[in-house]
């Protein structure tokens, strides 16, 4: 099972069918207080539209209030995408 953390917020992991988006969030509450969970925010066949996934989230979030600082955030993700997929295939790599 893939499993990527990308930034500090999100994880890409995986299972037979699909990529899976999720949301590192945080338990407020009871005897797992503390600890972090994923939720899944999304369930994509191919890693390009997870990705697009994941800058839909930014932007809809995003307190861009011009173009610019729209594109600038989308490029933001892209580098932590980029990296994040660099790096786990550069730790796959090798391990193997």
């Amino acid at each position: 099972m893939l499993r990527i953390s990308i930034g500090k917020d999100w994880v890409v992991t995986s299972d037979a069918h699909q990529f899976i988006l999720n949301q590192k969030k945080l338990v407020k509450t009871g005897g797992k207080a503390g600890e972090v969970w994923l939720d899944a925010i999304g369930y994509y066949p191919t890693v390009t539209q997870l990705v697009s996934g994941l800058v839909h989230h930014h932007v809809r979030d995003s307190a861009a209030t011009s173009i610019a600082g729209l594109a600038a955030e989308i490029e933001r993700i892209g580098k932590l995408c980029q990296e994040a997929f660099s790096t786990h295939y550069a730790v796959e790599k090798n391990d193997n």
